[in-house]
């Protein structure tokens, strides 16, 4: 039988998928711990030996793919001119194309964020700045100065379209990389992320895989297609939309909670106008990541503790100094594992903190706002997700244990005031890790991605 090895190169540990693509059906599936001390294709080795003998029949790999998270992810920084428009649209399209955004930048590019820039350590810059047509000047003289600073990494301009041959040259003739993209935000109140995404994923394939220095063995950089986050954004995006011929879900959110940070992935069907509520000046685009750098399992405890505590500390049957030492454990071990009733019970209250605070922050706000002598006025920020039907959960705080969509369900049921987030969702859990595979597939086989999805998430959740 033929297969398609799917790899997952984490931080911790590297999973293998194999899949029979005709079916969509998952044949075997194994992991084992990262090597990333020595060379990356050892633990991938043992993974593929593991799942080859738990598929039960003889099979035939007949491609061989992965995603990437390990040695740190992609780090990128984002430039742009105003806060709350190129450099937010900036940021938008590094997160969707599954960066973790290490700063981000606007207005003059002077010392200070210069050196906060090099303090970053970014392996791909984002550079933004004006509407087409709009400002030019300034994101010249930004150029200039990114130019004379000379920061290694790599850039991919996505600013003003009538200057951006200028801003590449200017860049180029540094001894910097650079690409150049569609504007991110071509109008005022547009954002345009894909272009700036595809050509960040192609540097990220092209400079940032091989200089990494995770393994020497080049099978693997002919394997690796993307960060695992896009792979799971892809396949967010392809839940919701189906295929031509089958529609999908409609609209998803996958909540991805990790031992460091929770990611949120949502697709939803941009909604029109309303009269009378007023909206963002850059609304969010239809597929969405957002990632919450302080909630976490592991290394991100703490974080969680401290957004969510009165919630924790009510449920937990553990004083404040027993709570602190269970983080303090969580966060010098991130590979610990819970083992009695107590810490199991405790891991499901941080999985539940997780994913709830980090949709709180994904979904958008309805607010009433008052402005001097006018008539109280209805204010839309940020993504209005309410009719989303379907959300799924993935990580293991959901995917290897009994309760995980009852957990997934508690967070779901906390639905804050105001609140944008789904009214009557339905909660599912990947309890294969699917999902990153799944997005890595379509880059391959959309039709084949798609099968996998439907026989395993979508038809299991009916």
């Amino acid at each position: 039988m033929g297969v398609i090895a799917l790899a997952d190169f984490g931080s911790t540990y590297t999973k293998v998928r194999l899949v029979e693509s005709e079916e969509g059906r998952l044949v075997a599936r194994a992991e084992a711990p990262t090597t990333v001390g020595t060379d990356l294709m050892e633990g991938y080795g043992a993974a593929l030996e593991a799942a080859l003998g738990a598929a039960g029949e003889p099979v035939r790999i007949e491609e061989r793919l992965a995603v990437s998270s390990a040695g740190g992810g992609l780090r990128v920084a984002a430039v742009g001119l105003v806060p709350e428009l190129t450099a937010a649209a900036a940021r938008q399209a590094a997160l969707n194309a599954g960066a973790r955004v290490e700063c981000v930048l606007a207005g003059r590019l002077d010392e200070e964020k210069l050196e906060e820039l090099a303090a970053a350590r970014p392996e791909i810059v984002l550079f933004a700045g004006g509407t087409d047509g709009g400002q030019a000047d300034l994101v010249l003289e930004n150029a200039r100065r990114l130019a004379a600073a000379r920061v290694d990494a790599v850039v991919v301009v996505a600013c003003n379209r009538e200057v951006a041959a200028e801003v590449a040259a200017l860049l180029g003739e540094s001894g910097m990389p650079v690409e150049v993209a569609g504007n991110v935000m071509p109008s005022l109140g547009e954002i345009e992320v894909e272009s700036a995404r595809k050509a960040i994923l192609r540097l990220f394939l092209e400079h940032v895989i091989g200089g990494k220095g995770l393994s020497s063995d080049p099978e693997f950089m002919r394997m690796v297609r993307m960060p695992t986050p896009e792979a799971v954004y892809e396949a967010t995006r392809l839940l919701a939309e189906g295929r031509p011929t089958e529609p999908g879900s409609g609209e998803a959110i996958v909540i991805d909670v990790g031992g460091a940070t929770t990611d949120v992935h949502s697709h939803r069907s941009l909604e029109a106008a309303s009269p009378g509520i007023e909206e963002d000046l850059l609304p969010p685009p239809a597929t969405l990541r957002t990632v919450e750098g302080d909630l976490g399992m592991r290394a991100g405890a703490a974080g969680v503790v401290a957004a969510d505590g009165t919630w924790i500390s009510s449920r937990a049957e553990s004083s404040e100094s027993e709570i602190r030492h269970a983080v303090s454990m969580r966060e010098q071990d991130p590979g610990w594992l819970p083992a009695t009733p107590e810490e199991i019970g405790f891991d499901g209250l941080l999985g539940v903190a997780c994913a709830t605070r980090a949709l709180w922050r994904h979904c958008g706000t309805m607010l009433l706002t008052r402005s001097p002598g006018g008539p109280p006025t209805l204010r839309r920020e940020g993504a209005d997700l309410r009719e989303v039907g379907l959300v799924i959960g993935t990580g293991g705080v959901f995917s290897h244990r009994e309760d995980g969509e009852q957990l997934l369900g508690q967070a779901l049921e906390r639905r804050a005031p105001r609140s944008l987030s789904p009214r009557q969702p339905r909660p599912g859990v990947d309890s294969d890790y699917l999902l990153a595979a799944a997005g890595l597939l379509a880059s391959h086989d959309r039709e084949a991605a798609w099968r996998l999805l439907k026989r395993n998430l979508l038809v299991s959740r009916d």
